[in-house]
């Protein structure tokens, strides 16, 4: 039954970020439309801090309660245990979230002018500082719920949160002025603060309406030994993110400033920037929706797993998503590169969007499974690593910035790009096959891909040159399906694979054609 949850989960969260990211992305779409290159710039510069300070916030919080609470329930726990590691997570997350808060909104001004070196952010970045608490509360009710495997109440709380803010922002924009960029900002960050709260107590009213048990009988764990036991993991798994989003705040502070070192204007190195962090790497990005469902389930599964010493399991479990992802991005890279122009012009209107694109495509294998291959580790109880090759990025992504982008300029930007997303996830990958002892095939799982994607796309684009036709999403459409038809032929993706995913789905999966260990003999 552990698969069919999967499964079913992975479906149901799948479906969700989908929409998300569709929203997310036409959304980011109309801002660019709205506020230009320069304004994303100063846009992508805010959310860097407000990523930092959610990172904060939220301390590793969600990871530690999915991973803890999945774990208790492998073990047939109490479910009294359970919700006291829920209430630890509270105080947990309450204490960094106010932090967060203070530190933004007093610290706004000194961020603003001497950080990102623009006034005009001090005040969005003060709506922004009012969201941190219920932030950090959301992230324990949805490691709750994940941990649990109630996906959907999840769902719903990110859907009211992100379509409260996309309506509220909407009605801002079309309602006033959009000239004055810090108020343009103001009202983003407003939606944001806004739909932050409002989830909050939506996912608060759906735990509430949660039938609960009576505490279990006989002796029970001291609120002491829960709290230590959820800072014990959460720590390290906040360490690495503090690493982690520190790293992309000081990259996204120092960019631009490099930029102008090497002889830029301010308006020209904002231009620059949002090209290409705030247009080009979002849309690279936007493929991997389809794999947040995975990054996000394969923790509990895999720790619920590693609990019980099914080694076999997780290796299973690790080895078919790995598979899925480089299909995905395998897919992703091939279309970017052959279709960049039409869609910087098509989705941006603008061709320098275009050029990156092309030139940033063949890193997507590399962002994609560098998200599916932490979540492994932390599952694993290897975040001390991540933290550790996460340091190490840090360290030698801001030493190229100030070397390479003064002397190069934007091409000296793609380098540190090209060597730091390499370099992270090298270091991951490799600490992941030593830990699991995976299997990979390179032909199956990536020179065939490659083939496929490759025949696809020049058999497309020769036919609509040839009809004189074009349609973006119709080709789109007609190179994927073509791409799936020549996985088939090339048995790339397998019955085993088709058999492993109908079996999940059977009433008794003990009665499958197919075990789960003999699928994994033969991946």
């Amino acid at each position: 039954m552990r698969r069919k949850n999967l499964i079913i989960n992975t479906f149901l969260l799948t479906f969700s970020t989908m929409s998300l990211g569709l929203l997310g992305m036409v959304f980011r779409i109309y801002l660019s439309n709205q506020i230009g290159s320069e304004g994303m710039g100063l846009y992508q510069l805010i959310m860097s801090i407000n990523v930092f300070a959610w990172t904060i916030a939220i301390s590793g919080i969600r990871v530690t309660l999915t991973r803890l609470i999945a774990e208790e329930i492998g073990k047939k726990s109490s479910k009294d245990k359970i919700i006291r590691l829920l209430r630890c997570g509270f105080i947990y997350t309450l204490f960094f979230s106010s932090i967060s808060a203070l530190s933004l909104y007093y610290g706004s001004h000194f961020i603003s002018t001497v950080l990102i070196g623009d006034i005009r952010a001090q005040i969005p970045l003060q709506i922004l500082s009012f969201s941190m608490p219920f932030i950090g509360i959301s992230a324990c009710f949805n490691g709750y719920f994940y941990g649990c495997r109630k996906v959907i109440k999840s769902i719903t709380a990110d859907f009211i949160e992100n379509i409260t803010m996309i309506v509220i922002v909407s009605v801002f924009i079309t309602s006033f002025s959009t000239s004055n960029l810090e108020y343009t900002c103001s009202y983003i960050t407003l939606g944001m603060t806004l739909g932050s709260i409002i989830a909050c107590f939506c996912a608060y009213i759906m735990y509430m309406f949660e039938k609960k048990n009576p505490p279990a009988k006989g002796m029970r764990t001291s609120r002491k030994t829960i709290f230590t036991e959820v800072v014990s993991v959460a720590l390290p798994i906040a360490g690495s993110a503090y690493v982690q989003t520190f790293l992309r705040s000081i990259e996204d502070i120092l960019i631009p400033k490099a930029l102008k070192s090497h002889g830029s204007s301010t308006a020209t190195s904002l231009s620059i920037f949002g090209v290409i962090k705030g247009m080009a790497l979002p849309l690279l990005n936007f493929p991997s929706i389809f794999l947040a469902s995975f990054s996000t389930l394969i923790i509990p599964e895999i720790a619920q797993y590693n609990v019980l010493n099914r080694q076999k399991s997780v290796n299973f479990v690790i080895s078919k998503v790995i598979k899925f992802t480089l299909i995905i991005a395998l897919f992703s890279t091939g279309f970017f590169m052959a279709y960049s122009n039409e869609l910087g012009q098509s989705l941006y209107h603008n061709a320098e969007v275009g050029i990156m694109l092309k030139i940033l495509a063949p890193l997507i294998p590399f962002m994609y499974l560098d998200r599916i291959v932490d979540g492994s580790l932390n599952a694993l109880d290897q975040q001390v690593y991540t933290l550790r090759y996460n340091l190490i990025d840090m360290t030698v992504r801001i030493c190229i910035i100030n070397l390479l982008i003064p002397l190069f300029g934007i091409e000296g930007f793609i380098m540190v790009l090209f060597i730091s997303t390499t370099l992270n996830f090298s270091l991951s990958a490799n600490r992941l096959l030593k830990v699991t002892k995976l299997d990979f095939s390179i032909f199956n799982w990536v020179i065939k891909p490659i083939v496929s994607i490759f025949t696809s796309t020049f058999v497309v684009k020769k036919l609509f040159y040839y009809l004189n036709i074009e349609h973006l999403v119709i080709e789109g459409l007609i190179v994927f399906t073509i791409y799936v038809i020549l996985l088939f032929l090339l048995k790339c993706i397998s019955k085993k694979d088709i058999t492993w995913f109908v079996d999940a789905f059977k009433k008794d999966p003990k009665k499958s054609s197919w075990s789960e260990l003999n699928l994994y003999k033969q991946i």
